[in-house]
C-alpha cells in the first residue's frame, strides 16, 4: 500500500453536529488495558511478530480516534463560533466554561490509549528487543493500517488544537484560561507516538510520510519543538522528518 493510498483512506465525511449530553463512551469502544491483556508474545518471526504487535495497536488506537472525533468537533463549532462573534458582542467566560470540559475529556481520552499501548510492554522487555524498520514499500498491511490510524489521530487532535490556539490568541481571557490546557493535551499524544516508536520503529517512518502528504508535517514538527519531545523521537528514526522544512 503507498503512501497515496494510504492518505486517500484518511479522508472523512465530518460528522453530524452533536449535543453535549449525546457524547457517550460506549464500553464496547473503551480504550483500556483489556486491549492489550496478554501483552506482546514474540513467534521467532520478526515480520508476524510486528504484525501481531501493529494489530493489538490499532485496536486500541482506533476507538481512541471515533471517541474523539464528537469532542474535537465541538471543541472547533465553540471557537469559531466565538471568532465570528463581534468583540463587544463575545463572552469570553462562557467560551471557556464550554470549552475546558471538552478539552479536559479530550486529553483524557489520549492518556488512557497512552496507557493502554504502554500495557502492551509494561516491563520494557520488547522495546529493549524490538529492531523492526520496515520502510513503506515492506510494511505489513497491519503496519501501513496502523500509521494510518496514527496520522488520523494526530491529524485531527492537531488541527483541533492549532485551530483554537490561532482563533483565541486575541481572546485575553480565553487565551489565559485555555492555552495552557491546548499544550497539555499535545503531551499524550505524542506520548502515544514515542510508545508506538519504542515497539514499531518503521511505523514512525510510515507516519511522517502521510502527514507530510496530508499537509500536517509543519504543525506537527511545530508543536513536538514546543513540547520538546524531539531529541526522543530523533532516537526513534524521525530525526530526519524532524529537521525537514514545512510542507506547503
Amino acid at each position: 500500500m503507498s503512501t497515496e493510498t494510504a492518505q486517500q483512506g484518511l479522508r472523512e465525511v465530518p460528522p453530524d453536529p452533536i449535543n453535549p449530553g449525546e457524547i457517550t463512551t460506549p464500553k464496547s469502544e473503551m480504550a483500556s488495558v483489556e486491549a492489550a491483556k496478554g501483552g506482546v508474545q514474540f513467534n521467532g518471526d520478526a515480520r508476524e511478530d510486528a504484525a501481531s504487535i501493529a494489530k493489538k495497536m490499532s485496536g486500541i488506537i482506533d476507538p481512541a480516534i471515533d471517541r474523539l472525533k464528537p469532542i474535537l468537533q465541538m471543541i472547533t463549532e465553540h471557537v469559531d463560533k466565538a471568532n465570528n462573534t463581534k468583540k463587544e458582542d463575545l463572552d469570553e467566560e462562557k467560551l471557556v466554561d464550554q470549552l475546558k470540559p471538552l478539552i479536559e475529556q479530550a486529553t483524557g481520552i489520549l492518556q488512557e490509549t497512552h496507557g493502554a499501548i504502554k500495557a502492551l510492554d509494561p516491563d520494557g522487555k520488547v522495546a529493549r528487543s524490538a529492531q523492526y524498520k520496515a520502510a513503506d514499500s515492506e510494511a505489513s498491511s497491519e503496519e501501513q493500517r496502523l500509521a494510518q490510524g496514527l496520522a488520523e489521530l494526530t491529524g485531527n487532535v492537531t488541527k483541533t488544537i492549532q485551530n483554537a490556539k490561532d482563533k483565541i490568541k486575541d481572546m485575553p481571557h480565553a487565551q489565559k484560561n485555555l492555552g495552557p490546557l491546548l499544550d497539555l493535551r499535545g503531551d499524550p499524544l505524542f506520548q502515544i507516538i514515542s510508545a508506538v516508536g519504542l515497539l514499531l520503529n518503521g511505523v514512525l517512518t510510515l507516519l511522517g510520510n502521510l502527514l507530510d502528504a496530508l499537509g500536517l508535517g509543519g504543525v506537527v514538527r511545530n508543536l513536538l519543538g514546543g513540547l520538546g519531545l524531539t531529541k526522543l523521537l530523533d532516537g526513534l528514526g524521525l530525526g530526519k522528518w524532524l529537521k525537514q522544512p514545512d510542507s506547503k
